[in-house]
């Protein structure tokens, strides 16, 4: 995804320009808390989270449709053929174009901060910028919003869809779960969704899956398990990206349960924009600093999206219980 489609950057750099304001200078460089015998590490730790790889899924993001409701997506088919000259019934072929439609409806979604003057010089104390660690975890939990509703769908949304649980991809279930298959299983099972969706599609470019993803525990146990010991230690992860050197395997935490009830979703899909774009009329737009009072500042920020819209339903296909 490109920058400028997952970021209103105008808007940022007003942000950045009402910062400058008095109050909101850089924390002072190497200053710590003076506490007597109390060594204070300099590094302020952060919680960690797991990656975000529906952000790497080279899905293109769209930002058509600004501020309008919905997003209505066309696409033309062309239909007929022709007929050999002198058929007796006299009638010629006939070639014509038939229209499809698909329309996703476009969600707000808002969030805002809030701080005091003694706020920003108590963090200033500990060589924290506070403005700048608010709107950074704006940006994160943004970040993690996009993940999720690219898999799973937008929040409190009847009927919103991801990659991961969209109804209109053709499905299969696994042999079992993968603590309990061998390694020629394992194999047989990811090598069978790829071919099964390429087969689907007839081998199209623009349609044929070229990335795979799947349970981070899954994942991982395709990476150690070997497939053959009597012939090298090649893992069955290495076997699949050897014989399908063209596809991407991927995992993602979101997989675990997205059918529900504890089934894992494993989803193999073609990201090409002719298949498939994330809809985000308006990306990310960080609002000016507010001066609320003599000493209380707000900052507001705000997003429109419409979710994963999926342009063919033959460019994915999802393997169950894996």
């Amino acid at each position: 995804m490109k920058i400028g489609q997952v970021y209103n950057l105008d808007q940022f750099k007003k942000f950045m320009d009402s910062a400058k304001a008095p109050g909101f200078t850089d924390a002072y460089a190497g200053t710590v808390l003076a506490r007597n015998l109390t060594a204070v590490d300099p590094k302020i730790f952060e919680k960690k989270y797991p990656d975000l790889s529906f952000m790497n899924s080279g899905i293109v993001a769209d930002n058509t449709g600004g501020y309008a409701r919905r997003i209505q997506s066309l696409r033309l088919q062309d239909l007929g053929g022709f007929k050999t000259a002198g058929d007796a019934s006299g009638n010629k072929g006939k070639i014509s174009l038939a229209g499809e439609d698909s329309f996703l409806p476009v969600v707000v979604r808002e969030s805002h901060s809030i701080w005091g003057d003694d706020e920003v010089k108590e963090a200033e104390l500990q060589n924290i910028n506070l403005v700048s660690r608010y709107i950074e975890a704006h940006n994160k939990i943004y970040m993690r919003e996009l993940d999720r509703i690219g898999y799973l769908g937008v929040p409190d949304v009847t009927g919103s869809e991801g990659l991961l649980n969209y109804s209109g991809f053709n499905s299969g279930g696994a042999t079992g779960a993968i603590a309990g298959l061998t390694a020629q299983q394992m194999y047989d099972d990811i090598a069978g969704l790829i071919t099964d969706q390429w087969n689907a599609v007839n081998n199209t470019e623009g349609y044929k899956a070229n990335r795979v993803d799947m349970p981070v525990y899954a994942l991982n146990t395709l990476s150690v398990t070997i497939l053959n010991t009597a012939n090298g230690s090649s893992s069955v992860l290495r076997a699949l990206q050897d014989n399908f050197p063209g596809v991407v395997f991927s995992g993602t935490f979101r997989a675990d349960d997205a059918g529900g009830a504890g089934v894992s979703h494993t989803v193999a899909y073609a990201n090409s924009e002719d298949a498939m774009k994330m809809r985000i009329p308006v990306p990310l737009t960080i609002g000016e600093i507010i001066k609320q009072s003599s000493f209380d500042y707000r900052v507001d920020s705000k997003y429109r999206i419409a979710g994963i819209d999926i342009l063919e339903d033959t460019a994915g296909r999802i393997l169950t219980g894996l």
